[in-house]
């Protein structure tokens, strides 16, 4: 079994409101998010620093266990209280997720720790699963000052996954389609 584990704790600053919240095509992109993991996750947990904002949504809350911490914070609770080894990690303003992408990832975990994808700008910790071996490590890094996801990859074995692989099932990459501003959301619109 999978657990899927969709981050909601981020302020928004440069969008300027909870973005989570923003409506898509007839659906808030925390559902949409949601919705997409639900299919082959079970359960899907929501981390955020206020779940309060969040009690309409059809997934399991779990409020950071240590606040303010960032998303490694929030992949850090996400682990702690999966009920399954593995847990599907998505970003709250990721509103697509192809199907195929995470066939792909899932068929890659055996004998690591992480499959994480890698884009032109880096990697993608935030559309990545991790196992929870990776507590340990994480524990660590949230312990100093460096909060990066990253900071804990090079003490984990790591399955990459290049872009000219997960192309083959997400052409336009839409699996890593963030929105950070209300610019963002309006192109969205244009491409829909």
């Amino acid at each position: 079994m999978l657990t899927g584990g969709i981050l909601a704790g981020g302020q928004s600053r440069r969008y300027g409101r909870n973005k989570a919240l923003e409506v898509y095509q007839g659906a808030r992109l925390i559902d949409r998010g949601v919705h997409a993991l639900r299919s082959f996750c079970d359960p899907v947990l929501l981390v955020a620093n206020d779940i309060s904002l969040y009690y309409d949504v059809k997934a399991t809350l779990v409020r950071d266990v240590l606040s303010q911490q960032g998303p490694v914070g929030g992949i850090h609770t996400a682990l702690l209280f999966s009920p399954n080894d593995w847990v599907f990690v998505r970003a709250g303003d990721m509103p697509f997720l192809k199907q195929e992408l995470a066939d792909m990832m899932l068929g890659l975990k055996e004998g690591v720790d992480a499959v994480v994808p890698i884009c032109s700008n880096g990697y993608e910790p935030l559309c990545a699963m991790y196992h929870r071996r990776c507590l340990a490590p994480i524990a660590t890094i949230l312990d100093g000052k460096d909060r990066k996801i990253v900071s804990f990859y090079r003490k984990i074995r790591i399955r990459y996954l290049a872009e000219e692989e997960w192309r083959t099932v997400d052409p336009e990459g839409l699996s890593f389609k963030n929105i950070n501003t209300p610019d963002d959301l309006v192109e969205l619109y244009g491409a829909g």
